[in-house]
């Protein structure tokens, strides 16, 4: 298997791995249901009004014989706005969206059990022209 986010199917086509499946599935949903003033970068955080998604480090909470495990997953998002008030108001409706949600949208390689708030918004910066930055980060419970 390949590095990165994509590996070979046996045909040699290029298919997305399960965390990035994921995550492409949880930026998806927060850009549908939420209420965003752009979409989420997976790229980087833009110098403009912007937001972005990243990954952390999750864990195995159990492991099946099968070899298939429910992990938790952490996801940060972060934002940069020049109104304070844009930065938290949009974090917070990702949290609250994504923790809320009564039933979550599936993809071909994961199962998405669940999201909770690992870390509310928060300020982490403010740049020399007045930009500010938060965060917060989600962590999620997935099965493959």
């Amino acid at each position: 298997m390949e590095t990165g986010s994509s590996e070979r199917s046996a045909n040699g086509a290029e298919r997305l791995t399960p965390l990035m499946d994921f995550l492409n599935l949880l930026v998806d949903t927060a850009e549908e249901r939420c209420d965003l003033d752009s979409k989420i970068s997976l790229e980087e955080l833009s110098a403009e009004n912007s937001l972005y998604a990243e990954l952390g480090s999750g864990f195995t909470e159990t492991a099946y014989y099968g070899k298939r495990t429910v992990k938790t997953i952490p996801v940060l998002f972060l934002c940069r706005n020049g109104k304070q008030e844009r930065c938290v108001s949009q974090l917070e409706s990702i949290c609250n969206c994504l923790q809320r949600m009564e039933a979550y949208p599936q993809c071909e390689t994961v199962a998405w059990m669940d999201t909770v708030i690992a870390k509310e918004p928060s300020k982490i910066g403010r740049d020399e022209d007045g930009v500010y930055h938060y965060s917060c980060i989600l962590n999620n419970k997935i099965y493959y």
